[in-house]
This record gives structure tokens, C-alpha cells and sequence, in this order.
């Protein structure tokens, strides 16, 4: 199994989030701008450490989580995303996240990030799947979704919000 807690693309590094990490942790999860799409409110501030806390469990525990996304050539935070364990309409799955700040939007990162976390799951937990769920009113995530060739599984409501499920199936190249 590859060690998942550093992952260089050709524009990023993933890497397990630090403790240096968790002002711009908070900044992201806080960010009224940062939430447009998610169809769920923002996080505040001890909302968004009880996240980063849980995240950071996931790396013990599971020896995955969600990473802190950093462009390659400057080290610049540009948000947080990755796979990690969750349970899904009852089934194990690796679930599939992104939060970008928006000064981040628009190049292409979600889908660089993403096709990354899908191609390591594949290699190395190929037993379970990879899914994004996300408010069916957040047309970037849906995007990302196609691009990386997840397919529709199904419409829900969770937490009151209208949501759709992708699944994804072994990845492709990224285009």
C-alpha cells in the first residue's frame, strides 16, 4: 500500500494536514463565499476544530483522510480535500471531498486533487468505492463529479438538502 500522507501532482501537494494548517482550516470551513454551492451552512469557528479534530482522527485511525491541498510551486494553502472512511446508505465507502478557497476556483484544481485521491483508493482500497455526495444546486461539485467520470447512482434528501450521490468506477486519465 502507497503512503497516502504526501501526494505530489503536477500542480499540487497533498499532504496530512498540520497543526500550522488550522487558522486556514478555519478560514475555508468559516467562509460564508467558501459554502455557495454546498447547500449546508457554513461551520463556525469550534465547528470547524471539531472537524480539522476529526480529520486528523481519520489519519490515525484509518491511515487516510482528508489532505491539505498546497500548490507545488508556491506552498500556498488553496483548501482541503481527499478521501476518507464513512459509511453511506449503510455501506463502507471512501467518500470523496473538496473545499477550495475561492481564490482557488476556476484552474482546475478539485478535479487534479480529486483524480489523484481516486487513483490512489483504487490502488490501494480497491474494495471499496469512492463517492461525492453533494446538493444538487452545487453545479461546480456536480462538474467535478463528470469530470473525474463518476456516475449518478441516486437523488436523496440529507439534512433537509436535496442531494445526489456519485459513484465512481476505476479512473481514467483526467481530461
Amino acid at each position: 500500500m502507497s503512503d497516502p500522507s504526501e501526494i505530489r501532482t503536477r500542480r499540487l501537494l497533498l499532504r496530512r494536514p498540520l497543526a500550522a494548517d488550522t487558522e486556514k482550516f478555519v478560514e475555508v470551513h468559516t467562509s460564508e463565499q467558501a459554502h455557495a454551492f454546498s447547500g449546508f451552512g457554513r461551520r463556525d469557528r469550534a465547528e470547524s476544530l471539531r472537524l480539522l479534530e476529526n480529520f486528523q482522527l481519520d489519519w490515525d485511525t484509518h491511515g487516510i483522510g482528508y489532505w491539505t491541498v498546497q500548490a507545488a510551486s508556491t506552498g500556498e494553502v488553496l483548501g482541503f480535500g481527499g478521501v476518507r472512511n464513512a459509511l453511506d446508505e449503510g455501506q463502507k465507502v471512501l467518500n470523496l471531498y473538496f473545499r477550495f478557497l475561492p481564490i482557488a476556483w476556476g484552474h482546475g484544481y478539485a478535479p487534479e486533487m480529486g483524480h489523484a485521491a481516486v487513483r490512489w483508493a483504487h490502488r490501494n482500497r480497491p474494495d471499496l468505492p469512492v463517492v461525492i455526495a453533494t446538493a444538487v444546486s452545487n453545479v461546480p461539485a456536480i462538474r467535478v463529479a463528470e469530470k473525474l467520470g463518476f456516475a449518478r447512482a441516486l437523488e436523496r434528501t440529507h439534512e433537509g438538502v436535496a442531494e445526489v450521490l456519485f459513484r465512481s468506477s476505476a479512473p481514467g486519465p483526467l481530461t
